[in-house]
């Protein structure tokens, strides 16, 4: 290299190895970092957010079913939980879009390892999202997996509390999840037709953009404004 011009190619695989782009980052210029928990090693930040800590993610699905591979998953896992010195937070959705179809997204059993004393639970507010649309979401667990839960939990008491309300108990999130998932691929929807949200009330379809389970129906609530919807798992009926 123009660094090293007499170096051989031991020298060069040796420095391509050893030198990651994250070891250049700067953790005082306040920015978000965004990497894989295998670029984390050997990082340490002062907050630290690992997001989508479901079944077939952490750990994935393809690893899940190799010999040794959920402990090199769980290994991964505490390589991520140990980046932070001061707040961790963990999230997972209540659902799921992967290639066209939702699914109930699983907590990972990697959580219920995780004593319960460290945890403070917090469940998103009922806000809705622009894509679809969604009661307040919550951590699903089926009996025999292990407890039930929320949207996230922090290793933090006091940071964010203003923006997320916390959970006095995860086991009051048991019952507020769905039998099913929501499912209204069928649903003909066209302009000028009208539609009742759950949150949003009542609206009028202005346009359908997209196909199959992309299709999105752009809506002009009468009290809420314009709104996005992924019809396939949007809490709407058609009036």
């Amino acid at each position: 290299s123009r660094n090293n011009p007499d170096g051989t190619i031991i020298d060069f695989l040796t420095e391509v190895a050893l030198v990651a782009d994250a070891d250049d980052l700067d953790d005082a210029s306040g920015s978000v970092s965004l990497m894989t928990m295998h670029t984390a090693k050997g990082l340490e930040y002062d907050t630290v957010f690992i997001t989508g800590v479901e079944e077939d993610l952490i750990p994935h699905r393809i690893s899940a079913g190799e010999p040794g591979g959920p402990q090199e998953e769980r290994r991964l896992f505490y390589v991520g939980v140990t980046r932070a010195r001061a707040r961790l937070y963990l999230t997972l959705a209540m659902t799921r879009a992967q290639f066209g179809e939702v699914s109930v997204a699983m907590p990972s059993r990697f959580l219920q390892e995780i004593p319960a004393t460290l945890i403070d639970w917090r469940q998103s507010p009922g806000d809705v999202n622009s894509r679809g649309g969604s009661q307040s979401r919550a951590l699903n667990a089926r009996p025999g997996r292990g407890g039930s839960g929320g949207g996230g939990f922090g290793g933090s008491g006091r940071y964010g509390d203003a923006l997320v309300p916390k959970s006095t108990s995860i086991d009051k999130f048991a019952n507020r999840i769905p039998a099913k998932v929501r499912d209204n691929g069928d649903m003909e929807l066209a302009p000028g037709d009208r539609i009742r949200h759950d949150d949003f009330g009542e609206g009028r379809v202005d346009a359908v953009t997209g196909e199959g389970a992309k299709r999105v129906a752009h809506v002009r609530f009468d009290s809420a404004g314009a709104k996005k919807l992924l019809i396939k798992i949007a809490p709407i009926e058609k009036l």
